[in-house]
């Protein structure tokens, strides 16, 4: 990747924040990886990003430079903000396919809303196996 220096302009600047601010954004930041629950469930955490960018700059000089030269001291900079925040779950099971909605609700709350759910279709999975052994 490119550094920024003293003969960079503009368009560099901004070239590079934005390669910076790509590099952060991954496929994995909104769409999680799936996690396991048991052999028939799979859980996969679904978030949002924003993102907030600025850049900005110019060439400056005193007259006398002005006349004489082609090219001029830049001056710039730049600045980005980024959230991530999660807005659900999509549950995977053999059956079925859900999405949990999270966002109106309590995180707190709903994952642990989430995990009793599970664990209660792991409880009636074991006694169905059981069941059938018998």
């Amino acid at each position: 990747m490119k550094e920024f220096n003293k003969t960079s302009n503009i368009d560099d600047l901004i070239k590079i924040s934005l390669d910076r601010v790509k590099a952060l954004m991954e496929t994995n930041t909104i769409v999680g990886e799936a996690i396991k629950v048991d052999a028939e469930t799979s859980v996969i955490p679904i978030s949002k990003a924003s993102v907030g960018f600025v850049v900005g700059g110019g060439e400056y000089a005193d007259k006398s430079n002005r006349r004489v030269a082609n090219h001029f001291p830049m001056a710039g900079g730049s600045g980005c903000g980024m959230s991530v925040s999660p807005v659900g779950f999509i549950v995977i099971t053999t059956d079925d396919i859900k999405f949990i909605d999270i966002e109106n609700k309590s995180v707190y709350q709903t994952v642990l809303n989430m995990i009793n759910k599970i664990i209660a279709k792991i409880d009636s999975n074991k006694e169905e196996n059981n069941e059938g052994k018998k």
